[in-house]
């Protein structure tokens, strides 16, 4: 509900402070006193475009603010917008001046104007200006249709929520496939060269390295053989190899060992020594034999190394890398050459999820086409309530063959004022006292499952007059039952139902006009009723008869 309303330098409206209450709130006095005016600052707190001209006379700067007691409903909502609202409190605030300066904050946070609309039009709804009337806007018809669902129709839609987001995941996995396929398509045969030319070459683990020792070896095979044959020489050939002098000395250890013991470790270890002279000797002998200048095979591993060292420079750094490549290359040609598993997979997966959907919202539709019956039925109540009986409501439903977490459904609030009349939408209805009648008779029936705490309705009494305008009261004081209701009116009968009245006056102050509001007690109550009856000239029978409208007779 809102609780306090402050407005600064609006129009002729100085400086104005209200405190409202619960229930049925009347704003009263004569034409053009500036009781719209207040509704022209309410509406800039519910996300209404400034103007300049909006700025009192003479003043630099306007100021609206509105403080709301928010419900548990109303906050999860507003959480579930993104606005973090933690107290039941709401504080909006709106300042602008001449030099276009702007400001709106919400509980001290600033806000863009969309995030305004978009926080407000769940918290109050001004009848009387099309672009605030919620239950006008054919966006919200769906909504508010699905809020009368029992246990079973809102399991429904959180199946078909949950149906539509597996559907959307394997739409995004497909297309990613899909883009993949494509632009393998675009470069198949950049693909089927490049694995062609790594896998001519049947490349193995390693081989890049073995062939690279093979090619020292077979460069270098004549100097090898030579320093071999030299080792050889040295070793064991001729008077003073190395193998021929230690055998001398062996010899000579030995003598010295048949005089003396001491000697004989010596001669151990120079046996030992010569022992694996020779075996070094034999290995290097089978080195030589192995070393033969092959040019024939020197070419060829010159030859396969330049190939590897090619695919190298495209692919790879190494061997192990390239075969990589040529992996991926072939995965990525498979996409075209064969049937895609995956691919098949998840189409098949999400027609089958398609076909759920559409089951499940034809089900859904059985439920909504239901409720649509039993709302038409009670809203049609409610008009000849309020003296509307030609006037018929109806629920239109057309079909959406698209995928949607909603349903299939479009769903239009449409109706006929008249007898003979085709049915239009909500938004096409007459203005003025046919269309607040209409949306009073809406109001009633949704306020039991919209979030909406606040509903003012600007003038609801025009073009109405006698039983009419009573029932209309009547019903005004029924629904403030179940939220707050502000009324502009000039109707004796609207007023005397109220539960608070503010009387609106103009008055003038150092040659400036000011709109001056205050609430009245029941005494002024009395007379103010009386006025609205008798006009200036209060008798005591228009007394009476505003008593007799308050229940006070």
């Amino acid at each position: 509900m809102l609780r306090e309303l402050r407005l600064n330098n609006l129009a002729i409206i100085k400086n104005l402070d209200l405190e409202f209450n619960e229930g049925l709130i009347s704003l009263t006095g004569e034409t053009g006193a500036g009781k719209s005016i207040i509704l022209d600052g309410i509406s800039l707190l519910i996300g209404e475009r400034n103007q300049l001209e909006m700025i009192r006379t003479g003043e630099e700067n306007l100021f609206a603010e509105g403080i709301f007691n928010l419900s548990e409903n109303q906050k999860e909502r507003l959480n579930e917008l993104g606005f973090d609202i933690e107290d039941d409190e709401l504080i909006i605030s709106r300042y602008f001046d001449r030099n276009s300066k702007s400001k709106i904050t919400v509980n001290g946070m600033r806000i863009t104007l969309s995030k305004l609309k978009e926080l407000m039009e769940n918290i109050i709804d001004l009848v009387g200006q099309h672009e605030h009337q919620y239950l006008l806007n054919k966006n919200f018809h769906l909504n508010l249709l699905d809020r009368f669902l029992d246990k079973n129709g809102k399991e429904l839609q959180k199946k078909i929520k949950n149906n539509v987001l597996e559907i959307k995941k394997l739409n995004k996995k497909i297309e990613e496939i899909e883009t993949e396929k494509l632009k393998v398509l675009e470069k198949k045969d950049i693909f089927e060269f490049q694995f062609n030319e790594i896998n001519e070459l049947k490349l193995k683990e390693n081989e890049d390295d073995e062939l690279e020792e093979e090619y020292k070896i077979l460069f270098n095979a004549g100097k090898i053989g030579e320093k071999l044959e030299d080792s050889i020489q040295k070793l064991k050939e001729g008077e003073y190899s190395v193998i021929n002098l230690l055998g001398k000395v062996k010899k000579n250890l030995e003598q010295l060992s048949n005089i003396s013991e001491s000697y004989v470790e010596l001669r151990e270890k120079i046996e030992t020594l010569i022992y694996d002279l020779e075996e070094i000797s034999y290995l290097i002998d089978d080195y030589r034999e192995d070393i033969e200048i092959d040019d024939v095979r020197l070419e060829k591993v010159i030859e396969r190394i330049e190939q590897i060292n090619k695919l190298k420079f495209k692919y790879g750094a190494t061997i192990k890398e390239i075969n990589e490549y040529k992996i991926d290359i072939e995965n990525k040609l498979s996409l075209i050459k064969f049937e895609n598993e995956e691919l098949d997979n998840l189409k098949k997966e999400k027609k089958e999820k398609t076909l759920e959907y559409f089951k499940l919202s034809e089900e859904l539709r059985e439920f909504r086409k239901t409720i649509g019956r039993e709302l038409e039925s009670i809203i049609n109540d409610q008009f000849k309530d309020l003296n509307m009986e030609n006037a018929k409501f109806k629920v239109n439903f057309s079909e959406k063959r698209v995928i949607s977490s909603k349903g299939m459904d479009d769903i239009e609030f449409i109706m006929s004022t008249n007898i003979g009349e085709d049915f239009k939408p909500l938004s096409k209805i007459a203005s003025g006292g046919e269309v607040s009648r209409i949306m009073l008779a809406l109001k009633t029936v949704f306020s039991s499952v919209d979030n909406i705490s606040v509903l003012i309705f600007d003038e609801i009494d025009t073009g109405i007059s006698g039983e009419t305008v009573r029932k209309v009261a009547k019903k005004l004081k029924e629904l403030s039952e179940k939220v707050q209701v502000i009324c502009v009116t000039h109707s004796p009968q609207i007023a005397g139902k109220s539960t608070q009245q503010f009387f609106i006056k103009k008055e003038i102050e150092n040659k400036l006009t000011e709109t001056k509001v205050r609430e009245l007690n029941q005494q002024e109550r009395i007379r103010e009723i009386a006025r609205i009856i008798s006009g200036d000239n209060i008798t005591e029978n228009s007394i009476n008869h505003a008593k007799e409208i308050m229940g006070l007779l």
